[in-house]
Formats: structure tokens, C-alpha cells, sequence
């Protein structure tokens, strides 16, 4: 196979933002998603929500490609996006409506191949990432399980946005499992006339039932196990609806890829937090969120939380990035997906072009100019 400026592990939502930034940004791009389709959990999943861009107090908080994104879920499909970010009007017109958007998983994983097809990257589906060559510091290749045997694809910079870390795992970074991840199974029910999406969840923040387990996101029985759960959790529901008189009621559509939210991640030498960051100021800020469960929060993302530390040439994006169990709670949804993967896409291609690790002022002046919003004032 061909060699590439950069290779993007992981085709979830931060890996189109990355693969998409980085072959913007000049580079040569190659993104690797082991499913057939693109967009993860935001798809296959079926966690259909693009969670907002803004504050809650009408300040928008995530621009460029986490912008881009969210109206293109809705470039082949239904959805409303609140009309007061459709056009310019002020700050106090949109305080307490939410820029966010629920949309269909199919259109949206056609929108989102198209897009990066369009762009010139590169997709290989299913290949699954099972190893990595490295020397002096840096990552030299990725390896992959092909149904003709494993491929050793070469790359000057890489960004892991497989959810899992498993780039970062491969390549011998330090690492964070969570085994505490929740029963989950999103679906749509269909009774002959009302097609509804149905967010099945065991509590997030509080105790489970004693019926249900938590799950490890990283050990096989366990993906298994929570799968197989999934399904049952589904059909228990049903069955639920149908002894409540909706005889006709069965599920239309049920993910195809599992729901497990927090599985391993990149230890590195910052953690971002949730709990301790609400409007704290970093100077190496590569992007901006809000906080999707509360209104009048904003944080800034920093550099380091997105940079491999034992291989210069790794930068990390979405769910895995360096974060507190609080943060991660925060990065692993759509809007801060998009925003590290446009950072760590922009910043693979600047130092696979250059040579050289891109300094933190060059890296938020491209940015800037990509349309993200970097902005200190808002956090005084």
C-alpha cells in the first residue's frame, strides 16, 4: 500500500473531523474504521443527537468542521436546527435554546462518506488496527488485519480516534481502561404508524439495577456480553410496550455497534476536567466547548491533552483524548469529537508536511483561520 502524510485510526465523528483537516490542510490522508460505514456511535450507534455547540446563554462555543458537521447530518435527512443559529440575531435571542440538532443515522453516515470521498481522503473499511511499528520516538507505521493478511501501512503523523485508544495502546502510550460502563440500547420502535427513537439507558450517574453489570470496554467478554445485554435490554422494552396495549409495537431499527461511552483513553501529561475547568482559561486552547448537561459553562480545551507523549508524531482525538473521569464525560460527545479531531487532523498534517512538531501559536492561527473559535475573552 501507498504511503501517507497521515493516517486517521477510528472513522466515529473526531476521525471525519481529523481525516477532513488534515487533507484540507495539504496532507495526504488515510482513515482507517473497522465497521462499513462511518460515524460510530453517532450512527451505528444510534446516539442520533448532535449535542449542542453553544453555552446554553446563546454564545456559540464550537465553530469550523464541529459546525460543518452538524448541518451536514442533516443534509439527506430530517432535522430542525433551532432557527435563531440558522441566521445572525443577537446573544439574548438565543440564551436557553440549545444549538443542537436530532437526526437520522443513515443519511448522515452517506453524508459524511461523501464529504470525505469529496475531500480526496482515503477509506479503508474493515480494518481493524491490530499493531504498530515505531522507532526513535515515533510512530513508522500501523498494521492491520486484512481478509488477505495483515498490511503495514507507513505514515509520517497519526491520529487516534478509534474511541478506544487503541493506537495509543499499540504504541506502548500510557493508558486508562474504565470498567464501569453502562447498559445502553438506543433503537427505534415502529407499531404501524408512529416510528419513535427509544433512549434506553441503565442510570448514568446514579446506581444501577440489581438485575444489570457494568462493562469493561476493552476486554472481549465484556463487548460481548454488552451487546448480547443490549439486545435483551431491547426486547424486554418491547415486550414492556406490548403488555401495555400496543400490540402491533416491535423494534424497526437496533444498533449495529455497541453503546459503551467510556472505554480506555490516553494518560497524558494533563488530565481536562469537567469538574475543574469550567471557565478556566489554557493558553495552548485548540478549541472550545459548552457543556451539554448544564447551562452557563465553557471550557477551553488544551494542546497537551490531544499529544502523544512517547511518540512525537501521535496526536489523539475524541473519547480518548487525556481527560478525568468528569471530562470524559464531556469528550466523548459529538461536539468536542469534532473540535480535538480538527486539532489533531490540523496538527498531524502541519507536522507530516513540516517535519517538525507544530508550535501551539502556528497551530491556533491555522485554527482560527479554519473558523474554530478560539477566544480568551470569553472565559474572563
Amino acid at each position: 500500500m501507498n504511503d501517507y502524510d497521515v493516517i486517521v485510526a477510528g472513522g466515529g465523528i473526531a476521525g471525519i473531523a481529523a481525516a477532513l483537516a488534515s487533507v484540507r490542510n495539504g496532507a495526504k490522508t488515510l482513515l482507517l474504521e473497522k465497521e462499513y460505514a462511518l460515524g460510530g456511535l453517532a450512527t451505528l450507534g444510534l446516539i442520533v443527537i448532535y449535542l449542542p455547540l453553544d453555552d446554553g446563554d446563546g454564545v456559540k462555543m464550537s465553530g469550523g468542521i464541529a459546525e460543518e458537521l452538524l448541518k451536514l447530518s442533516v443534509k439527506y435527512g430530517p432535522g430542525d436546527i433551532p432557527e435563531v443559529w440558522t441566521r445572525d440575531c443577537s446573544v439574548s435571542e438565543r440564551k436557553g435554546v440549545r444549538y443542537r440538532v436530532e437526526y437520522k443515522a443513515a443519511p448522515y453516515m452517506i453524508a459524511a462518506e461523501e464529504l470525505l470521498l469529496n475531500s480526496g481522503t482515503d477509506i479503508l473499511y474493515d480494518a481493524r488496527l491490530i499493531d504498530v511499528n515505531a522507532s526513535n520516538g515515533q510512530l513508522d507505521s500501523v498494521v492491520i488485519a486484512t481478509k488477505l493478511g495483515n498490511k503495514a501501512i507507513r505514515a509520517r503523523a497519526f491520529v487516534d480516534a478509534t474511541g478506544d485508544a487503541d493506537l495509543c495502546y499499540f504504541s506502548g502510550e500510557e493508558t486508562l481502561d474504565d470498567d464501569t460502563n453502562r447498559r445502553t440500547g438506543w433503537y427505534y420502535s415502529f407499531d404501524g404508524i408512529d416510528l419513535r427513537l427509544r433512549g434506553l439507558s441503565d442510570p448514568l450517574y446514579s446506581e444501577i439495577p440489581p438485575t444489570s453489570r457494568l462493562y469493561s470496554g476493552t476486554k472481549i467478554e465484556d463487548i460481548t456480553q454488552n451487546c448480547i445485554d443490549m439486545r435483551r435490554m431491547i426486547l424486554d422494552h418491547v415486550s414492556k410496550l406490548k403488555d401495555e396495549g400496543n400490540s402491533d409495537i416491535y423494534p424497526l431499527i437496533i444498533p449495529s455497534y455497541h453503546g459503551l461511552r467510556m472505554t480506555r483513553r490516553l494518560a497524558g501529561t494533563f488530565e481536562f476536567s469537567e469538574d475543574k475547568h469550567n471557565y478556566v482559561w489554557f493558553d495552548d486552547c485548540i478549541g472550545m466547548i459548552g457543556n451539554w448537561k448544564h447551562l452557563s459553562k465553557r471550557y477551553a480545551i488544551p494542546y497537551r491533552t490531544i499529544k502523544g507523549t512517547l511518540n512525537s508524531n501521535l496526536y489523539v482525538a475524541g473519547r480518548c483524548t487525556s481527560a478525568d473521569k468528569s471530562g470524559w464525560d464531556l469528550t466523548r460527545v459529538i461536539p468536542t469529537c469534532a473540535v480535538t479531531g480538527e486539532a489533531a487532523g490540523t496538527a498531524a498534517a502541519m507536522q507530516a508536511l513540516s517535519g517538525n512538531v507544530p508550535d501551539i501559536s502556528v497551530l491556533q492561527k491555522t485554527l482560527k483561520a479554519n473558523g474554530v473559535l478560539i477566544d480568551r475573552e470569553l472565559f474572563n
